[in-house]
C-alpha cells in the first residue's frame, strides 16, 4: 500500500462507549482510497461509535488520526474541517439544520468555504435530487417534508461533498425499496471513482456487493481486519 492511496490512519486508537457502554479500545485502522469494509457485530452501538469516530464527531479518549499522513489536531474544530468537509457521514443522528430551506441545507458548506452565499447550486447536486425524486422540495424547509425525504436530504448533502470517504449506517433500515435501490446505483457509480467506504448493514446482499474487506467489532474490540469476498 502506497502512502498516496491512503486517506487515513487511526493509531493505538480508543473511543469512549455511550453512557457507560464498552467503547473501542486501542485499535488501528487504514482506509485508502477505494477500499470498502462493512462492519460485523452484534452490537450497534460499538458500530455506531465507529462510524461517529471516524467522522470526527467523536473526540478519541487515546490515539492518533491521520488524514493524508497529517495528524488532525481536535483541540481546534476547525483544522478537522478540511477532513470534514471530504468526508460524508449518513447515519441515524445526521439531521438538517431545521430553521433553514433544504436549499440552504445543501449549500452550507459551500457557503462557508467559497465566503459566499450568492453561489448558485451545482448541476451534478440538481441531477443528485433529480435521481431521488426530490428536485421540486428544495424550498421547503425540513419540518415541511416527511421524514424519508429528509433522510435523502441527508444523502444528497452528504454526498454534495464529492466525498473521498463515505460512511453509512443501516441504509435499508430508513428508506423505502424504490429510494434504497436508487442510492445502489449511485453507490455503484461512486466506487467506480475509488470512494473509500465503510458501512453497518445487516443486509446481506448489499453487505456482498459493496464491501470488499470486513471489520469485525466483539465487545467494544476490532479483532481482526480481513478480505472478504474480493480484493
Amino acid at each position: 500500500m502506497s502512502m498516496a492511496q491512503e486517506l487515513i490512519r487511526l493509531s493505538n486508537y480508543t473511543l469512549e462507549g455511550f453512557d457507560g457502554g464498552n467503547g473501542l479500545e486501542n485499535f488501528n485502522l487504514v482506509l485508502s482510497r477505494g477500499k470498502s469494509f462493512s462492519i460485523v457485530t452484534d452490537s450497534p452501538d460499538d458500530a455506531h461509535l465507529l462510524l461517529r469516530g471516524i467522522a470526527t464527531l467523536e473526540p478519541p479518549k487515546r490515539g492518533q488520526f491521520f488524514y493524508k499522513g497529517k495528524e488532525l489536531d481536535f483541540s481546534d474544530y476547525r483544522s478537522l474541517l478540511s477532513y470534514k468537509k471530504k468526508v460524508g457521514y449518513v447515519a441515524s443522528d445526521a439531521t438538517l439544520i431545521t430553521n433553514r430551506s433544504i436549499y440552504d441545507n445543501l449549500m452550507l458548506m459551500r457557503y462557508y468555504f467559497e465566503n459566499s452565499t450568492s453561489i448558485k447550486i451545482s448541476e451534478e447536486v440538481m441531477d443528485l435530487c433529480r435521481r431521488f425524486g426530490l428536485e421540486k422540495k428544495l424550498d421547503p424547509k425540513p419540518n415541511q417534508l416527511d421524514p424519508e425525504e429528509n433522510r435523502l436530504f441527508v444523502i444528497i448533502r452528504e454526498l454534495s461533498k464529492n466525498p473521498e470517504i463515505l460512511l453509512i449506517e443501516r441504509p435499508k433500515d430508513f428508506l423505502r425499496i424504490k429510494s434504497f435501490e436508487t442510492l445502489e446505483k449511485v453507490l455503484r457509480d461512486l466506487i467506480r471513482k475509488d470512494l473509500a467506504l465503510i458501512f453497518f448493514s445487516i443486509d446481506k446482499a448489499f453487505t456482498t456487493e459493496f464491501s470488499n474487506r470486513q471489520i469485525f467489532i466483539d465487545k467494544g474490540r476490532l479483532t481482526s481486519f480481513v478480505f472478504s469476498h474480493t480484493d
